[in-house]
């Protein structure tokens, strides 16, 4: 069991009709591994559900595209002249001095 699942309130729920024999087999696993039911399900869906999030955020790239972004950080950086224009507003405001970035006293 996970720290999510034994630590959280459990407030909703989740039904579920299954065969006989998945629920013999879900019953057996929970048991090899010291949990109940609830339990080891929840821990199955929660693990499953962070996987699948996990792939959809992963960024596949053509060849061509990783060659872009190569080239994109091997450049000379370049400043952006609104970016900064914030900054500087931004520190102004804020009292931070411009060269060494700490509060002006």
């Amino acid at each position: 069991m996970n720290a999510h699942t034994a630590t959280s309130t459990r407030s909703e729920r989740l039904n579920l009709r299954i065969s006989p024999d998945a629920l013999q087999t879900i019953r057996a696993a929970a048991a090899a591994q010291q949990q109940d039911v609830t339990s080891f399900v929840l821990g199955a869906a929660l693990d499953s559900a962070r996987d699948v999030l996990l792939r959809e955020q992963i960024m596949y790239l053509t060849p061509e595209g990783m060659k872009q972004i190569e080239d994109a950080l091997d450049a000379e950086p370049r400043a952006i002249p609104e970016l900064v224009d914030a900054i500087q507003k931004s520190r102004q405001r804020f009292g931070v001095s411009q060269t060494t970035g700490h509060a002006v006293r």
